[in-house]
């Protein structure tokens, strides 16, 4: 757990967590943004039991309480339907308990805004995010050069997310960027794709906390489930068509 010390009474503090994936992890951010206090524990089941202490924790190690946070992130999905229901279930207590604002956040755009900036004089790239989601699929989010989202999160097939990948330059991120790598590579797309650290490619506690931070009043409400692939699915009415923002 890392922490700091330089906080003020007057200040804004966000708590961000997450438990939809392969860890179970929080952290504090102050109004800059920076990291106050943070805890990471890898793992694929067992959050109800981690996730309360974990805060705790990290509230204590900021020296604060849950009265004293201005807002609170909770990743809303795609990611396992057990580990959602531990973290929404935890968000909407402590936002009642304590009148606290909720945000939402998709564990797609807490990748998504980790993709990294052009170096100086260098052209932007757009940015895809692809979470491996079994039986030759991937939850998908693409955004333009400028950050614009063009593809809402979505649950395709890789033929369908190579299809949806812009042309020109690219940078890829998430669990399923090497399929998809490998399926840009087989059309001739190898040499446009920067396929980011490995270390990117899931959620990061810190920044969930930041895009609550930041998130407009109209995103601040009791957070719902994303569930892409919800367990009664229906084959969609436009045949598998992307959503388009």
């Amino acid at each position: 757990m890392t922490s700091s010390s330089n906080t003020g009474p007057d200040d804004v503090f966000v708590l961000g967590f997450d438990t939809a994936m392969d860890a179970c992890q929080a952290a504090i951010v102050s109004r800059s943004g920076a990291i106050v206090a943070k805890a990471h524990e890898p793992m694929k089941r067992g959050h109800a039991e981690y996730l309360i202490p974990m805060i705790g924790g990290v509230l204590e190690a900021a020296g604060l309480e849950l009265k004293d946070l201005t807002r609170i992130g909770v990743t809303v999905g795609p990611g396992t339907f057990a580990g959602l229901r531990v973290g929404l279930s935890a968000a909407r207590s402590f936002g009642l308990s304590h009148d606290i604002p909720i945000v939402g956040v998709t564990t797609l755009e807490a990748v998504a805004v980790t993709l990294p900036e052009p170096e100086a004089g260098q052209p932007l790239r757009a940015g895809v995010i692809a979470f491996d989601a079994r039986n030759d699929e991937a939850y998908l989010q693409v955004v333009d050069p400028l950050g614009t989202l063009v593809v809402a999160p979505s649950v395709v097939d890789l033929a369908t997310a190579a299809d949806a990948v812009p042309e020109g330059l690219v940078n890829l991120s998430g669990s399923g960027a090497p399929k998809l790598a490998d399926a840009l590579g087989a059309r001739s797309r190898a040499a446009d794709v920067n396929v980011v650290d490995e270390s990117l490619w899931a959620p990061q506690a810190e920044w969930i906390a930041r895009l609550a931070l930041v998130a407009p009043d109209d995103r601040v409400g009791p957070p719902s489930p994303l569930y892409l692939r919800p367990p009664d699915a229906k084959e969609p009415e436009n045949g598998g068509a992307l959503p388009h923002a």
